[in-house]
């Protein structure tokens, strides 16, 4: 079962969102998107919701990476921990080195149909065993002696982004 591996926990903001923070990553990226959606769109024929427009520009792909810096503010506020979720034990553990924003969809005039997505990818961790629906991790990679570990409970948002078997 020995492997190097990351965890991703995705995370989806809408306008039905209620956190504080949520709202602000809401707000900001789609009066961002609005600003993208019109340098992309068809002065001629133009299209009023994300996937309409992926379809008339392929070059509108890049609004998912144009709109991460709109989050990239409030994700540094985070100082690469996310606080709600803790290992079993209720320790902060869920560390986080990077992200990535996907477009879920939007739309140029309804805020409500802007929802997008957000994923953070922890450091490399060591896998050491699965027991009872729970990762046995360690920070260390390399096999020693012994290490420090600690357990981090299934989730359904996270999931094993990168597995190398040791």
């Amino acid at each position: 079962m020995k492997a190097k591996i990351k965890l991703a926990f995705r995370i989806v903001i809408d306008q039905n969102s209620t956190m504080p923070w949520d709202q602000y990553v809401f707000e900001d990226t789609y009066f961002e998107y609005k600003i993208q959606h019109q340098v992309f769109d068809d002065k001629e024929n133009p299209v009023k919701n994300y996937w309409e427009l992926l379809a008339v520009n392929s070059h509108a792909d890049r609004i998912p990476f144009l709109l991460s810096s709109s989050a990239a503010n409030y994700v540094s506020q985070l100082n690469g921990i996310i606080k709600s979720l803790p290992d079993v034990l209720g320790n902060t553990f869920f560390a986080f080195e990077n992200f990535k924003l996907d477009l879920i969809s939007s739309h140029i005039e309804d805020p409500s149909k802007h929802k997008i997505g957000l994923t953070f990818y922890t450091p490399d961790l060591f896998l050491i065993d699965i027991i009872d629906s729970r990762y046995l991790l360690s920070r260390k990679i390399s096999e020693g002696n012994g290490f420090e570990t600690f357990m981090f409970a299934f989730h359904p948002q996270v999931a094993i982004a990168y597995y190398e078997p040791l």
